[in-house]
């Protein structure tokens, strides 16, 4: 059975050990956040370690899941094994970073929305396409692989949007139950709207305009809602928010 060795036991640690439950994954955890990991260890059969470097000794693989602005100081202090595979998590540490820290061991990097994971449906980007990697990350969801990190720093951006739907979502869902509709009516309403039109999009095969076309009809009441908000600038905000998240990891990457 392969080991995930798991640097950094906090929530998206939390939930990728839910996801690989029953994946075939054994699984050890850092001794951070001591109440988190006896819980999971508890709960899904995890072992906790000493220490971050038993973790890494006892370890196949490591994924790193540690706060973004120590992570790469607390790597640095550690022994990898020469081409132990780790998987980063660390928002905006770049490739050439973590093999700096990590070092000789082999780097790759990776950025997922974490609750969907649970559930086994959210999806991963990795970069480089590793296939130890691969394999760890398909057991909770698609995997997009990068050949280029360019490619992968502008992809990485989703991990901001999945965060900021669900705020939309709980703005919408408030707007029907101050109408009258009973929450959990309201809730179910709009998420299996929105798990309706996504399967739209990954099934159907005409273009994207095309299916907007259809479904936004001229006069009707879904462009009534579009030219209101494009009339307070709501869409093309959405583009200020993901430009700046763009531009922070990508600054983060390059050391700024």
């Amino acid at each position: 059975m392969t080991t995930i060795g798991i640097l950094g036991v906090g929530h998206l640690a939390e939930l990728m050990v839910r996801g690989l439950e029953g994946s075939g994954y054994a699984l050890i955890l850092s001794p951070r956040n001591a109440e988190i990991a006896a819980h999971l260890a508890e709960d899904f059969g995890c072992k906790v370690a000493a220490s971050n470097q038993a973790v890494i000794d006892m370890a196949d693989g490591v994924f790193v899941c540690l706060p973004a602005r120590t992570g790469v100081a607390e790597l640095s202090t550690l022994r990898f094994r020469p081409g132990q595979p780790v998987l980063s998590a660390m928002a905006g540490t770049g490739l050439s970073v973590l093999q700096g820290a990590v070092g000789p061991a082999r780097a790759a990097i990776t950025m997922m929305p974490g609750y969907a994971n649970a559930f086994r449906c959210g999806p991963s980007i990795l970069h480089p396409d590793d296939g130890f990697w691969r394999d760890f990350l398909s057991k909770v969801g698609p995997v997009e692989p990068f050949a280029d990190e360019a490619s992968f720093t502008v992809a990485a951006v989703f991990g901001a949007f999945s965060g900021a739907s669900f705020g939309w979502m709980a703005h919408i869902i408030a707007w029907f139950e101050a109408q009258g509709l009973p929450p959990e009516t309201a809730r179910r309403l709009i998420a299996a709207t929105l798990r309706g039109n996504a399967e739209v999009l990954l099934q159907e095969d005409h273009p994207l305009d095309e299916i907007t076309e259809s479904v936004v009809t001229k006069g009707g009441i879904s462009e009534l809602v579009l030219t209101t908000l494009g009339q307070h600038n709501a869409l093309a905000a959405w583009d200020e928010g993901l430009d700046r998240v763009l531009s922070r990891i990508g600054g983060a990457e390059k050391g700024a």
